[in-house]
């Protein structure tokens, strides 16, 4: 019998090199978010040393140029924490977009392995038939040749003395 072939081998190998890219996207994803929060952390604490600096000064005397240079750093980074709650925001939206994509693909070769496996069950057990249909046939023809053969005998007569 011949080989097995399986019609969507090339589109099964494509989705598994496809699934295997969203991987590694939606990995580029997480390590990209987690950048983006240990940045925005950073500048959380950041924004808390300033904080503790200019409420410790409260009651002692302070230049007015030490003031305006607490409050405009403190503005920089509050600031600078509204952007980088932007950039986790996007950040994370990116790698919920790539986990729905690998999980799409994931499905999509799941259910292409599958269909694989099925069509590979039914092209053995199809095999396995032909096989044993073909050695019935065999059987069946000795069989009959045996049948159809002159019979022999099993005493010879003794020769005439």
């Amino acid at each position: 019998m011949k080989r097995f072939e399986f019609s969507l081998d090339r589109l099964l190998r494509v989705k598994k090199q496809l699934e295997h890219v969203a991987e590694l996207e939606q990995r580029r994803a997480q390590e990209a978010t987690e950048r983006a929060r240990a940045t925005l952390l950073a500048l959380r604490h950041q924004l808390d040393r300033i904080a503790e600096k200019i409420t410790s000064s409260v009651g002692s005397v302070m230049a007015p140029q030490q003031w305006a240079s607490a409050s405009d750093m403190a503005e920089r980074v509050d600031v600078s924490i509204r952007a980088s709650e932007q950039e986790v925001a996007a950040a994370e939206q990116r790698l919920h977009t790539a986990a729905q994509e690998r999980a799409q693909l994931a499905t999509e070769v799941e259910a292409l392995s599958t269909l694989r496996r099925q069509q590979v069950e039914k092209w053995q057990q199809e095999a396995q038939k032909s096989d044993q249909n073909q050695l019935d046939e065999l059987i069946q023809q000795r069989w009959q040749a045996a049948q159809n053969a002159p019979s022999v005998a099993l005493y010879q007569a003794e020769p005439a003395a």
